[in-house]
């Protein structure tokens, strides 16, 4: 059975409804966003991405790109509000890098906030987004 922290890392908070990702990259300052594992694993190997341009101002909710994947189509909705200030470029020429490298190497644009402090109270740490998730997706993962 795999570590919950391998699978959800902890040094990162989760958006409940599309389990996109949200780490500090320092304190007070920009944000990366990509896409866990949980949306990695139920929607299959993606083969295309489009993300925003850098500049691009979105508010939590907004679309911040879209991307076609072995089993779904659709929007990538912003966890949080802020300016997009960098777009993982090496992701639009290799989608299939955010199936392979979700937590690293994978993620999608660096934002810097808007409500940082009030809406990172809205995102889940790793055991309290788990234990929303549908059964189907916990798969082999446990929470300690």
């Amino acid at each position: 059975m795999a570590k919950l922290s391998d699978w959800l890392p902890e040094d990162r908070l989760y958006d409940g409804g599309s389990y996109l990702w949200v780490k500090e990259k320092s304190e007070g300052g920009t944000l990366q966003v990509g896409i866990g594992l949980p949306t990695v694993e139920s929607f299959g190997e993606l083969a295309y991405l489009s993300l925003l341009e850098p500049g691009e101002k979105v508010s939590r909710g907004d679309s911040i790109g879209s991307m076609e994947a072995a089993k779904m189509t659709g929007e990538i909705v912003s966890p949080v509000s802020g300016t997009i200030v960098e777009r993982n470029e090496t992701v639009l020429d290799n989608p299939h890098k955010v199936s392979d490298d979700p937590y690293s190497g994978g993620w999608l644009v660096a934002l810097e906030p808007e409500f940082w402090d009030s809406e990172k109270g809205e995102l889940h740490d790793s055991v309290s987004l788990y234990e929303l998730l549908p059964e189907e997706l916990r798969g082999n993962h446990n929470t300690r």
